[in-house]
This record gives structure tokens, sequence and C-alpha cells, in this order.
């Protein structure tokens, strides 16, 4: 897992290199997103609110991003976002969340886990009071989701590895230190639809010499379909607000 320990470090290392030579841009930062459940997940539609209990939880994601003016190559961001449920629910006989019914109503504990590592790989198209940047994005699923009760338990791991197209488009506010976007990636291919955008709006000031701080506030939609992909099915949308620190060199 990507900590924001490590991206630390990451800056405190590159941060001789673009002080001399100025021509690297480096960002990092960490925050927390306020993620509600909506929708079903699994074979017989079960549902995350009213049926799983799953409500608003706090998820902390960490990003850094590279920008450098050698031709042809693409700038990269990377970034980790923590997605995890955790409930306790009453689940009906004929449950279905992979194949393996509940025989039984059941008190079960509830856990899902979309946790995701994405690698960026763009180009800035803009540059200027307007920004826009276009690129793909490689996403990385490492979780899990499952309903564990006394007599019966139904799991599935959530590991894929998946391409995305990315864009992020932007406005800066002339000596304000504002500035506000629109990131979203997508994929929409046979049994398998992702629509992630988030809207935030940044205010930069400097505290250090050669060194940024933003304070971002936005707002991040994930919405998944799945049409029996790896024996889960899902039709659900993860949304709410989140609150970041980026430091930029």
């Amino acid at each position: 897992m990507i900590s924001l320990r490590s991206l630390l470090v990451v800056a405190i290392t590159l941060t001789p290199l673009t002080a001399v030579a100025d021509i690297v841009g480096l960002s990092i930062g960490g925050g927390f997103w306020q993620a509600s459940p909506e929708g079903d997940i699994g074979r017989t539609d079960i549902d995350l609110e009213s049926t799983l209990n799953l409500d608003k939880q706090s998820n902390q994601f960490v990003f850094v991003a590279l920008e450098h003016p050698i031709p042809l190559l693409p700038n990269i961001r990377l970034q980790h976002s923590e997605m995890e449920w955790t409930g306790n629910a009453l689940v009906s006989a004929g449950t279905n969340l992979n194949g393996n019914p509940f025989v039984s109503d059941e008190q079960v504990d509830v856990s899902l886990d979309l946790s995701h590592t994405d690698a960026t790989l763009y180009y800035e198209i803009l540059d200027n009071v307007v920004d826009l940047d276009l690129g793909i994005t490689a996403r990385s699923f490492d979780g899990q989701a499952s309903l564990v009760g006394l007599n019966q338990q139904e799991s599935i791991d959530l590991d894929a590895v998946g391409p995305l197209l990315y864009g992020q488009v932007g406005v800066d506010v002339p000596l304000t230190g504002l500035s506000a976007h629109v990131i979203a990636n997508w994929i929409n291919v046979d049994e398998f639809r992702l629509i992630d955008w988030a809207a935030q709006l940044t205010y930069e000031f400097d505290l250090i010499p050669a060194m940024d701080t933003g304070l971002i506030l936005g707002y991040r939609s994930m919405t998944v379909e799945l049409d029996d992909l790896d024996d889960l099915q899902s039709d659900a949308t993860f949304e709410g607000y989140y609150l970041a620190l980026q430091l930029r060199f």
C-alpha cells in the first residue's frame, strides 16, 4: 500500500533537483474522502444501504505527480485510494453474492473493499489560464466483498487491473491562488463500465520558498457496473466530499 510517508520520502529526495533545475514539477498530497455507497451488489441485487446497512465512511487517499519538459514522454501521476466499508446485517435465505446462496436467514458481518491504485500517464495539451490534460490510467483493484455468518459465508476477491481513459480540465483565477478542476477516469467495454469523476476547488499559497501549499475541497463520484465479471455483479455508486492537502514544488 502506498503511504503518505513514502510519498514524502520521494518529495524530499527529488526536491534538490527541482530547486536547482526548476524544470521538473513535483506534487504530493493526501486527504480524506467521505463516501456513501448506493446501489446493489451480487447475483440477487443485494442493496448496499437497506440490506447490508453500509453507510458513509471516511477513507484516505494519497497521490504524487511528476511533470517534466521532455518531448513525447508523458507525465505521471500515482494515486492510492482506500475504499472500505464494514457493517452487520440480517440477510434472508436465497441471498446470493457470487454463486453460493444462503440457505436460511442469517446475521452476517459485512465487508466491502474497493481499494485501488492508479498509475496515470498523461500529456499537457494546454497549460495556461486554462489547463487540459489527457491520458490513460491503469487502475489496480485490491479488495474483497464478503458476508460472513455463523453457519455460512460468501466472499469474492476483487483483484483486477484495467485501463481507463483519463482527462482533466481546469481554470486558474489570476492573482487569487484559486483554481477549479474537473477530473475523470472512464471505461465502458462489454460487461464492465466505470465512471469516476471529481470536481474540486484549490486554494494555493506560499508556505516556504520553492514550495506552494494547496488546500483542496472536492466532490467525487465513482459508479461501477459489472455484469457477471469474474462471478461478480454490481450496479453501485460511491460518492461524497473530500478534503486534501497538496504540496507543489
